[in-house]
């Protein structure tokens, strides 16, 4: 089996239309795997509930058969070069957890709105995937496991790591709904020796919702940022690369991966929507050579993130602003 559905609930982690136990479920996943096959966990954002049909992300970003016609869905596994069946193209797990939460029962609940409600409640999912990772990991010793996020995705995925004795190798985080201040924190908190590679994937399409994550999320300093326009300290596990840089899709291509030039101002699907997006992930997951950690922090382009509104800014007829090539990224 080259893909395997996770459900996590306050009960446990349960496979998806398996019957067997989780250990064995995974144990006979793992078993038939190639030596060298990539092992990857997906994980979801905001509004994705497997216990909701319409918002299952079983039946939709993790489905093989997704429909690529809507705006906000495409495959998730195949786009990152995984088959249903196909062993040789490695382990595909879609961990799922419960992402939303009414506004309206939430504002009664506690006063607050839904999306703060799900943001208090990533990092006991983000324990639940360590635990995922740590079970992967004692059933396969050696085997390397990376993660893959999607918007609030990104604060399970990051609050899982300081429960890890064995960290991920690449954790690649897309429009990652989380506060600059609170992903040091859990950086700084890791037990294991050595620190996976962060690539944080941001966009300038995405400054609105940036925006908006930082009005709602709960938020302790006037001074926390979203991480949409980069960690803002130099760290030597972390990777700031803004995929809607016309140098960076012009440089993706003289490598191969048709990733197309994007002048949206306003999307949060883009990470995963626009062509080749899905070719560059895979060339880093996939370990292509040049697509090394050390080699993409070489890169000229991926030294430096446009200042936020800078999509913008040419409509509302203001200064577009810029940001040299290795300067430090702005807080604008």
């Amino acid at each position: 089996m080259a893909y395997l559905g996770i459900t996590a609930s306050e009960g446990g982690l349960v496979p998806v239309d398996d019957d067997r136990d989780l250990e064995v479920a995974l144990g006979a996943s793992l078993e038939s795997l190639p030596p060298a096959a990539p092992i990857l966990i997906l994980i979801h954002g905001y509004k994705f509930d497997p216990a909701h049909p319409v918002t299952n992300p079983h039946g939709s970003l993790f489905s093989f058969s997704a429909d690529n016609s809507s705006r906000k869905i495409r495959s998730w596994p195949t786009g990152l070069g995984f088959g249903r069946t196909d062993t040789a193209s490695g382990l595909c797990i879609g961990f799922a957890w419960p992402a939303r939460a009414s506004h309206l029962g939430s504002l009664l609940r506690r006063g607050r709105t839904g999306f703060a409600e799900v943001y208090d409640r990533a990092p006991a999912y983000g324990e639940k995937l360590a635990e995922l990772v740590a079970r992967i990991q004692a059933i396969a010793p050696g085997r390397v496991v990376d993660l893959l996020a999607h918007s609030l995705g990104a604060r399970v995925a990051l609050a899982a790591l300081p429960f890890l004795d064995i960290a991920p190798g690449k954790v690649i985080l897309l429009g990652a709904a989380e506060y600059d201040a609170r992903a040091l924190e859990f950086l700084e908190a890791l037990r294991c020796p050595r620190p996976p590679h962060v690539f944080n994937v941001t966009a300038r399409a995405n400054d609105v919702y940036d925006a908006m994550f930082e009005s709602f999320a709960p938020r302790r300093s006037w001074r926390d940022r979203a991480i949409g326009l980069g960690l803002g300290v130099q760290s030597p596990c972390w990777l700031d690369l803004q995929i809607d840089r016309a140098d960076v899709a012009a440089w993706a291509r003289q490598r191969g991966i048709p990733l197309t030039p994007w002048d949206a101002r306003l999307c949060h699907w883009s990470f995963y929507t626009r062509r080749g997006a899905f070719d560059l992930y895979q060339a880093i997951l996939r370990r292509r050579p040049g697509w090394d950690f050390a080699s993409l922090r070489a890169a000229p382009c991926f030294a430096g993130q446009e200042p936020r509104w800078s999509r913008l800014r040419p409509r509302l007829g203001l200064p577009s602003g810029s940001i040299e090539i290795g300067q430090e990224p702005g807080r604008a």
